[in-house]
Parts: structure tokens; C-alpha cells; sequence
């Protein structure tokens, strides 16, 4: 009798970028700089603000394919990244999306007053897998 092998199935990665921002601005001005310039409708996470301890908003409506999350990376002293202590919001974009969609996305954010830096960040610097949220 021959003994079936094992079949190891793994999960397709999440397809993400995140983008780190710094900014002058407030969490709730950030939101709505990003919900007008960009045209995106980020609401509060609490889901995910419960799991981090870090303010969050999510976008899963403006685009079928694509989720939005911002997450603020400074709170009361502490901070979500200490490898990026100097940004103030991490944003991630999560699904299908191209080249085009991203650029777009960070010509945007630059126009935004009381915006320094906006820089992709490679996941692999934070330790990141997977999304936080994704389609």
C-alpha cells in the first residue's frame, strides 16, 4: 500500500504597500485631508484600535478591490513603530491595485498643507506580513 504524501497548502500573500507620512496635522485632520483630496471615505476602526492601541480608519467602500488604512504611529508618548519614530501615520493599501493607482495616491497626499514626507515603506521593515486589513 503506498502512503499518501503531505501537501503543505499555504496562503497567497495579501498584496500591500504602506506609505509613512509625516505631518503637522491632527488625526482627525489627517482623515479629513485624505477623505477630500483623495476621495476616500476612512471611518473609524475600532476593531482595529482596540488591537493596536493606536487611532485607526479604514476604507473599504471607494474601491471594489482596494482597502485603505490609516493608522496614526504616535499616541500620549508612545509609538506604534519606533523604527519610524520621526512619521506620524502609517498608511496601507491593501488588494488589487496598479502602479498608477499608487502614484496617484502619494501626488495627492503631498498637496495636502501641513504635510512634510509621504515615503513607501517596504513591509519587511516593520516586521509586516500581511495587511492589517485587507479585501
Amino acid at each position: 500500500m503506498v502512503t499518501p504524501k503531505k501537501q503543505i497548502l499555504k496562503d497567497e500573500p495579501v498584496p500591500f504597500r504602506l506609505y509613512a507620512v509625516a505631518s503637522s496635522l491632527s488625526v482627525s485632520q489627517m482623515v479629513w485631508s485624505l477623505n477630500r483630496v483623495c476621495n476616500l471615505l476612512l471611518k473609524q476602526n475600532t476593531n482595529l484600535e482596540e488591537q493596536l492601541g493606536f487611532p485607526a480608519f479604514t476604507d473599504r467602500e471607494t474601491y471594489s478591490s482596494t482597502v485603505l488604512t490609516l493608522v496614526g504611529n504616535k499616541v500620549a508618548g508612545k509609538t506604534l513603530y519606533p523604527k519610524l519614530a520621526n512619521i506620524d501615520f502609517i498608511l496601507e493599501v491593501s488588494g488589487l491595485t496598479d502602479d498608477d493607482y499608487f502614484n496617484n495616491i502619494i501626488k495627492n497626499i503631498k498637496t495636502i498643507k501641513g504635510v512634510q514626507v509621504v515615503s513607501e515603506v517596504q513591509p519587511s521593515l516593520l516586521k509586516r506580513k500581511n495587511p492589517y486589513c485587507s479585501e
